[in-house]
């Protein structure tokens, strides 16, 4: 539970902040190298699209984007 806890967490903070929210929440002292941990090596079930999609728009906002730029001209 406390697992399941801290990925939810640290889901939406960075693992700094999730160490003091675990901490203030449940009086559990996570380490935040620990939190970062356990995200890393947890096995996460990826959703399955009911449709397929042609293209996405995001703003930016904590969207970690990864690979090389695809540039459309």
């Amino acid at each position: 539970m406390l697992e399941k806890f801290c990925l939810r967490i640290s889901a939406n903070e960075s693992y700094q902040k999730a160490e003091i929210e675990v901490e203030v929440l449940t009086g559990v002292k996570v380490g935040h190298s620990t939190q970062q941990k356990l995200v890393l090596e947890h096995e996460f079930q990826l959703p399955q699209a009911e449709q397929s999609i042609s293209e996405v728009s995001v703003d930016g906002g904590k969207v970690r984007l990864r690979g090389q730029p695809c540039i459309r001209l």
